[in-house]
């Protein structure tokens, strides 16, 4: 079975170059995210992460839009949630901000409130993210929505946590708009894929340049099924 879905408009942005990568109209790189719009008052309650998810959203969104949103990570705010552990383990008081922010839908509650966003929001944590965003999209444009407003951030997991195979070498954001049409199809495959792109790091800016390229097909997986992303 393969699911039709066209994307509309997308853009990522990440800390630092990624090997095979060029930087171009879709893609920054820059040390900082740029948050410069959003209000002192709420930008201070977003940490690099935060600020990341922002920056991409903002490029996609206007004030009162009630498009739902998707947004995905595979750890959420992991820096806020060990920071809050550090300080149980001394047996110091918990930071407020840090416990209220840890939570994985705290971003974009904190978005919502600059943009006065209307529409659903749905959270995902998912080692690998992407196909679980698509398909909760384009169940969500099967309800009667005209369109998805798709955001997948993360940042490198502290040390403590990290494994032998980091799939997050810098932090990165990316955020496409997803709607009806049969543009892409995204379909599962019988036999395991050959290509690497399953293995390589930061699939989701990858599959950012997929659409800004002449690729037909875009291979990955998720929980250890293989799929594929194929333009029509």
């Amino acid at each position: 079975m393969s699911i039709p879905f066209a994307i509309s408009s997308w853009s990522g942005w990440a800390g630092t170059p990624i090997a095979g990568l060029e930087p171009n109209s879709k893609l920054t790189y820059s040390s900082t995210p740029d948050v410069q719009n959003i209000p002192p008052l709420l930008r201070r309650r977003l940490n690099l992460l935060g600020r990341a998810a922002a920056s991409e959203i903002l490029r996609h969104s206007e004030k009162n839009d009630d498009t739902p949103v998707v947004y995905a990570s595979r750890h959420g705010d992991i820096e806020r949630t060990l920071a809050i552990l550090q300080e149980l383990a001394d047996q110091q008081t918990v930071s407020p901000m840090n416990f209220s922010l840890a939570v994985h839908n705290a971003i974009c509650g904190v978005i919502s409130i600059h943009q006065a966003l209307r529409g659903n929001i749905s959270t995902i944590a998912a080692i690998d993210p992407l196909v679980p965003v698509l398909l909760e999209a384009c169940g969500l444009l099967a309800e009667g929505h005209n369109k998805i407003l798709c955001v997948i951030c993360d940042v490198s997991t502290p040390e403590i946590y990290r494994e032998e195979q980091e799939l997050v070498e810098t932090p990165y954001a990316t955020c496409f708009v997803l709607t009806r049409g049969n543009s892409l199809l995204l379909s599962p495959e019988q036999n395991p894929v050959s290509n690497n792109n399953q293995d390589e790091m930061h699939i989701e800016l990858r599959f950012n340049n997929f659409l800004s390229s002449n690729s037909s097909n875009f291979n990955l997986k998720h929980n250890g099924q293989s799929w594929k992303i194929c333009k029509q």
